[in-house]
């Protein structure tokens, strides 16, 4: 299958982005995956409260909708819509202005500097990005116009977390048993 996946997603976004902002959607990015005969056009959205499964299906209806009247793939696909979950993409200079302080994975078009990109965003001039890599080395600087791709890159320890909801469980069931406890005792 020989699809063009950055210009189909930029065709993409171009059809959708205005009416699923007129219907209250923040279009993050479309990611093309190709696979099992068939394209897969994965649309990552939010939304003011963030997304819900009713907010998905409306999404998804439009997109379909507006997908299948403009016909733009002549391969065979499905689509997919998303919330933007920790590892949000990033596209447009707002995207990128609002993750200044945070760890991002930068994916770079060929050509243009490293394969990729990894490290906190410390800064923004313009469409510029400055990038720390490690400490005390100074930022690279990231052209937006460079970026083939863009997402958040936190901290993430699953263990750390279900070790904390294990610890809060537990703490829960004991006092749940003390309190019963002291209501026997009260009788």
């Amino acid at each position: 299958m020989a699809l063009d996946r950055i210009g189909t997603a930029r065709r993409v976004i171009e059809l959708l982005e205005g009416p699923l902002a007129a219907e209250g959607f923040d279009l993050l990015d479309v990611r093309v995956f190709i696979g099992g005969g068939r394209a897969t056009l994965r649309i990552f959205l939010d939304t003011e409260g963030g997304m819900t499964v009713g907010a998905c299906t409306k999404a998804s209806r439009t997109a379909g909708m507006l997908l299948e009247e403009a016909d733009p793939i002549e391969e065979a696909y499905v689509v997919e819509v998303s919330s933007p979950g920790i590892r949000r993409p990033l596209r447009t200079q707002a995207h990128f202005e609002a993750a200044v302080g945070e760890n991002v994975i930068l994916q770079l078009f060929p050509g243009r500097g490293p394969k990729s990109v990894k490290g906190r965003l410390s800064g923004m001039a313009g469409d510029v990005l400055s990038v720390e890599i490690a400490d005390g080395e100074s930022p690279i600087q990231v052209s937006v116009a460079h970026i083939r791709e863009g997402n958040l890159n936190p901290d993430f320890d699953p263990r750390t977390l279900i070790q904390a909801d294990r610890r809060q469980r537990k703490d829960d069931r004991r006092q749940v048993r003390e309190t019963r406890r002291k209501d026997r005792e009260g009788s």
